[in-house]
């Protein structure tokens, strides 16, 4: 006899949303995790006064999202968990021209919704209003071309496709650093297909927004959920292996030796730890397990958190590029082979503190910065990357580190301890999961149900898409019901 419904590996978002709402069902779900509390890549470490997650997380889009949608389901909250505080200072952008000289754009007024309008996106570019015009045909575009379409383009990069409007170099760099900062993957391999349906939501529902408590917030209550009805969250668990009998998937085995068993598991720990790692040798065909060895990573996310005083800086985003910071596949891999740096490493950097004072001490200030760099746990580039960086910091807010109390940098190798166990190499430290680029999107995208009867993937690595939690969520709610329809199916008539 089973001791439950339904077990799933990992307390990511993917994970917490299958397993809440199976467990708003009335069914018994075990919920495992090896950290101490849900979130997964975008849990809130909460240390020493402070609040933060690994690096800057924000929820895309910013109304009308799937994490909406489930606090709602569940009913652990309303909208009011989800902050846009009013006023002007949300997120300011520094440029670096060719000359070398800085472009500052002030923070954007975000309090109807976040875009900023046509006028001030000419302004901060210093364009023509005849190349403005070949951006607002892509928008146009991007906000009206039909789903068929859409389904048509898994094979076209972004960058081939936004060239092909003949758009300045300025708006190309602005685009493309964006859809680096989205996707973390390379701007001529994210396919038009996800491309234009992520940039769709987020035109459309504006952004960014925080999560009160830290964006880590609601995973925690959607696992708390989990226990209160029904259920179980067991915290600091590992799973040695899936048990597999009689050709399916029927439960798990900790690495205490504990069993449990299930009708159905679902992993939330990554494709390459469960197809590579988890399963017993020969569970899965052996095509399906070649097909995973050669999924590629997405990238990594690296970079420093600072521990101020006294605030120092006062919008709640700020962004730092150049014309070389956005990355394809030939700058990334001459970037990975050190035969080349960008004079600025694109970096995004969040201020938890300026959404909700909560996140650090009175009066006191703490400060996201986030690098695109490699997952590989054992990469030295990201270290050098992560100096440059800093230097970039000090030169543009000048005397900020005389109220430094600490810091703390962060790499692959600890993203990887603390999420994704590495089962390739070069894979452990991603920031989202499964990369999202041509060849693993849409159509090709791993199917949530493994050729293993009773063994489904969770999460950003099958099924679903958009920017990083919002894809878990999503992939949570379309598991959720093809679990549904099994375990009905394998009730007695």
């Amino acid at each position: 006899m089973s001791d439950h419904d339904a077990i799933v590996i990992g307390a990511g978002y993917g994970g917490v949303t299958v397993a809440s709402l199976l467990a708003r069902e009335g069914r018994r779900v075990l919920l495992v995790d090896k950290n101490e509390q849900a979130g997964g890549k975008a849990m809130t470490v909460r240390r020493r006064g402070y609040a933060y997650e690994l690096w800057p997380v924000h929820g895309l889009p910013a109304r009308d999202s799937r994490l909406h949608e489930l606090v709602r389901t569940l009913g652990v909250g309303d909208d009011s968990l989800f902050l846009m505080p009013d006023g002007p200072k949300v997120g300011e952008r520094f440029y670096k021209r060719p000359d070398g000289t800085w472009q500052h754009d002030p923070p954007i007024d975000d309090t109807t919704g976040g875009t900023p309008t046509i006028e001030r996106t000419q302004q901060q570019l210093d364009v023509s209003d005849e190349e403005m015009a070949k951006f607002v045909e892509m928008a146009t575009a991007i906000a009206t071309m039909p789903e068929e379409e859409i389904d048509a383009l898994d094979d076209v990069g972004m960058l081939e496709w936004m060239r092909g409007f003949d758009l300045a170099e300025p708006i190309i760099t602005q685009q493309a650093t964006m859809l680096n900062l989205v996707f973390v993957a390379p701007v001529d391999r994210i396919p038009v297909s996800e491309g234009v349906r992520t940039l769709r939501q987020l035109f459309l529902g504006g952004g960014p927004r925080y999560a009160a408590g830290g964006f880590g917030r609601v995973a925690e209550l959607a696992a708390r959920y989990v226990d209160d009805h029904g259920g179980r969250f067991l915290t600091g668990t590992r799973v040695e292996t899936i048990l597999v009998e009689g050709g399916r998937a029927v439960g798990i085995r900790t690495k205490d030796g504990e069993e449990r068993r299930a009708p159905v598991v679902i992993s939330n720990a990554g494709i390459h730890p469960t197809a590579l790692e988890a399963r017993p040798r020969g569970a899965l065909p052996a095509d399906y397990v070649e097909r995973v060895r050669g999924l590629e990573p997405g990238w990594g996310m690296v970079g420093l958190r600072y521990f101020f005083s006294r605030p120092v800086f006062e919008a709640r985003t700020a962004s730092m590029y150049s014309d070389q910071s956005w990355l394809d596949t030939d700058r990334y891999a001459r970037l990975m082979a050190s035969e080349w740096e960008p004079d600025v490493p694109l970096a995004y950097i969040t201020i938890p503190s300026n959404w909700d004072p909560s996140m650090a001490p009175p009066g006191h200030q703490v400060v996201q910065v986030g690098i695109l760099g490699s997952p590989d746990p054992t990469s030295e580039v990201n270290e050098r990357l992560v100096d440059r960086a800093e230097a970039t910091i000090e030169e543009l807010w000048p005397g900020v580190l005389e109220h430094l109390e600490r810091k703390e940098r962060y790499t692959a190798r600890q993203v990887s301890n603390l999420t994704r166990d590495s089962a390739v190499p070069g894979q452990g430290g991603e920031c989202i999961g499964l990369g999202q680029v041509i060849g693993q999107c849409g159509g090709s995208k791993p199917d949530a149900r493994t050729p293993l009867p009773g063994l489904y993937l969770v999460g950003c690595d099958a099924g679903g898409f958009g920017c990083g939690t919002h894809q878990a969520v999503e992939s949570g709610f379309a598991v959720a019901a093809m679990v549904r329809a099994e375990l009905e199916a394998r009730q007695p008539a």
